[in-house]
């Protein structure tokens, strides 16, 4: 289980710069208990830009380096908390790359004995690292490819095949592609790890407990920025579960749909 974030500016903006160094400091923060990595995304010319470390965002020189640079208008940060079993290895950290798209998840797929049963075989060739995270983004991609480019009937598609065949707490996630972002709100109320987040003093109420995979966005004159709980978000507007905000890069033009809302394709 991880943190997210990621934003739509009108020019180049830095993750300082959207969240202020107050709102910085608090997200960065929530490394000390997601400590197994972190990594951030953005688009440039050449399409994605990746950079990651197996090391604590808050004792990452290079993290609060890129935190506080311009580096681009799209982007995306993400802290890991690595699902107990998988490893904590740079090309297991998030995010992941996948053509013109990115990918990071927060949260966990079970049972981890059956991960290698997701994908066709062909896509299972195609992954870098171990994780079910890495799986649910590939399986994004073919679900993509075999809707002619329809994203919204694609995380539909794969929303219903991966909740059937395993056991999910959360399919939470951003995806940037070069002309939106997509801020995916898919959790499990039932399956909140309570205990665990407990034991790493992450939750201390009920209501904090229920909700850690909430994800909330703000919008302003410039920019709209997307985040995961668990640092002060005074005023932003919490996304209903079961849902897709998606965010035009050109013109940060809002847009919200329901997977329930599209049919899927027959494995």
């Amino acid at each position: 289980m991880c943190r997210l974030l990621g934003y739509c500016s009108r020019g180049s903006a830095s993750a300082a710069s959207l969240l202020t160094e107050q709102g910085l400091r608090d997200f960065t923060a929530l490394s000390a208990f997601h400590g197994d990595g972190w990594g951030m995304a953005w688009y440039n010319s050449d399409g994605p830009a990746i950079s990651k470390s197996t090391r604590r965002a808050v004792d990452e020189p290079g993290y609060d380096r890129l935190a506080h640079r311009a580096l681009g208008d799209i982007g995306l940060v993400h802290l890991r908390w690595a699902t107990p079993g998988l490893a904590i290895a740079r090309q297991n950290c998030h995010p992941f790359r996948y053509g013109r798209y990115t990918l990071a998840h927060n949260g966990a797929i079970h049972p981890q004995s059956k991960l290698g049963e997701m994908l066709p075989a062909e896509w299972e060739r195609r992954l870098h690292g171990t994780t079910d995270s890495e799986r649910y983004f590939l399986y994004l991609m073919w679900r993509l490819e075999r809707r002619g480019g329809d994203i919204a009937a694609a995380i539909a598609d794969t929303q219903a095949s991966i909740a059937r065949r395993y056991a999910v707490n959360s399919l939470n996630a951003i995806l940037l592609s070069p002309d939106r972002m997509y801020a995916i709100s898919w959790h499990d109320p039932a399956r909140i790890p309570a205990a665990a987040l407990r034991r790493r003093g992450l939750a201390n109420t009920p209501a904090e407990i229920a909700g850690y995979f909430h994800l909330a966005y703000r919008v302003t004159a410039d920019a709209v920025v997307v985040a995961s709980s668990g640092w002060p978000q005074p005023g932003w507007t919490v996304l209903a579960n079961k849902s897709v905000l998606v965010i035009e890069r050109a013109t940060l033009g809002m847009s919200e749909f329901y997977s329930r809302d599209f049919a899927a394709l027959p494995e």
